[in-house]
């Protein structure tokens, strides 16, 4: 049966491992593949059961999002577009290659995943807070503007949306989309799949149920992130 809002520890490992199968051997040719492929799953090195996913990004830093990043964003194509344009016209941008570490770890105390990351340049210097929200990873017009050298919150939000803090299992400093409000966003949209299975008679393994529900959650965490960047 496909979880509802929230996971046990144990469900979550195993949602992780059959993601990262599925996702395994696919080409990353497509925007899709390039969202969720190239996870592995990294065990705690002294606890069982404290493992989590993690992968390694390259991108150049965009201190500009470029017209083609926006066109790409809404949805539409525009592969017909006519490439001769005034290249002057168009914003420039730096192409110093920064490193983005990617985590998704067990939160135990919303019982949800949460995402991890941290971004350097390359001479391994971490980027302060302003910098990291003008790359290509973070959606323009995701994240509020109220925001603090350590995080970025809603106006009389009990927690910020974007926080500073060591990472659950390697104890390194990292940023993460705080997870109070993923059971909620999840609960309603399991809710929404589960009556779209039941019309349709769909029988699921359990490992299918779970990595459904592991993209549901990528799919909300793909409002805020730009995972295919």
């Amino acid at each position: 049966m496909l979880p509802s809002s929230s996971l046990t520890r144990s469900q979550f490992e195993q949602a992780c491992k059959a993601f990262i199968s599925k996702y395994h051997d696919q080409v990353s040719t497509d925007l899709l593949s390039k969202k969720l492929t190239g996870w592995m799953w990294v065990e705690h090195p002294t606890f069982p059961g404290l493992g989590f996913m993690s992968r390694t990004r390259f991108v150049s830093r965009d201190e500009q999002h470029s017209a083609v990043s926006e066109y790409a964003d809404d949805g539409e194509d525009y592969g017909s577009l006519s490439m001769d344009h005034d290249d002057a016209a168009l914003p420039h941008s730096t192409h110093e290659a920064l490193v983005i570490t990617q985590s998704v770890v067990f939160s135990a105390t919303f019982r949800v995943p949460a995402f991890y990351f941290a971004v350097h340049d390359a001479k391994g210097s971490p980027l302060p807070l302003d910098e990291i929200l003008q790359t290509p990873m973070i959606i323009r017009g995701a994240l509020p503007e109220t925001n603090t050298p350590f995080s970025v919150s809603i106006a009389d939000s009990p927690f910020p949306l974007l926080s500073q803090g060591e990472h659950p299992t390697l104890g390194t400093p990292s940023w993460f989309i705080h997870p109070c409000e993923t059971p909620s966003a999840m609960a309603e949209l399991s809710a929404e799949l589960k009556a779209s299975a039941m019309a349709e008679d769909a029988v699921w393994s359990e490992d299918e149920c779970l990595i459904r529900w592991m993209e549901i959650w990528f799919m909300v965490l793909g409002n805020v992130v730009r995972l295919d960047a």
